[in-house]
């Protein structure tokens, strides 16, 4: 008979890998639970049980719930755009780029469905951990979009103009998959179709197609009409 395979031994971790994998399982935890419950029921115990963890030790990590919940957001949020880096630094041009990491952003959160519900509720919850959210994402979407205008990819635009993209770039996310990938039937399907009018959109704008005419608006037909003044016929030629 031959001697039964013996595993191979796992490396014992050190007091800080273990500190710091307690404090991860937390944090996941945590965010699993505020998806579930939302902040105020989220409390210290749920989130320890879910952590598999005892309620102590819930203290020699945080002072408080809201104390994890002013790093929660933060820290996700860093996770998420850490996921999408190999396509930030990638040699893409600024639209093929974009329209990767609004697909890659999907697929994330379909696998992380705790994601939205951290976040809409952030700003009433922990309005500090929403800054840092926002002004996290926006440092990064600047130096993303600064690099590109400088490489000559965005002559329509001023590098003032650039911090308004953002915001329309990050928003457009948060609504495209709040209103309709999340109640669709198939979310994979919507996800791509999604995607594909996003990449439209970024190209090319409102007008849908390369080569449109751009410049201002022009005023409602109402407006372009000659004003008519009672009391007087007009004038016959």
């Amino acid at each position: 008979m031959t001697a039964p395979a013996t595993r191979p031994r796992q490396p014992r971790l050190t007091r800080q890998e273990k500190s710091e994998r307690s404090r991860a399982l937390i944090c996941e935890a945590a965010a699993e639970i505020i998806g579930e419950y939302g902040y105020a029921d989220a409390t210290i115990s749920r989130i320890m049980e879910r952590a598999g963890l005892a309620c102590g030790t819930f203290y020699a990590y945080f002072d408080s719930r809201q104390d994890l919940f002013d790093v929660l957001l933060p820290m996700k949020g860093e996770e998420v755009l850490d996921a999408l880096n190999a396509a930030a630094n990638s040699p893409l041009g600024i639209v093929e780029l974009e329209a990767r990491a609004f697909l890659d952003f999907f697929f994330y959160v379909q696998q992380h469905p705790w994601f939205f519900r951290l976040l809409h509720e952030a700003h009433v919850a922990t309005p500090e951990g929403y800054r840092r959210h926002v002004s996290n994402l926006l440092v990064r979407y600047r130096k993303l979009l600064g690099r590109h205008h400088d490489a000559g990819e965005m002559p329509g635009y001023d590098k003032n103009e650039l911090d308004t993209l953002a915001f329309l770039l990050m928003s457009a996310r948060d609504y495209v998959y709040s209103h309709s990938v999340a109640g669709s039937d198939d979310a994979a399907a919507t996800i791509r179709k999604a995607a594909a009018t996003y990449k439209k959109f970024v190209a090319h704008g409102l007008r849908g197609a390369a080569g449109a005419e751009t410049g201002p608006p022009s005023p409602p037909a109402s407006l372009r009409k000659t004003p008519r003044v009672r009391g007087r016929k007009p004038e016959k030629p």
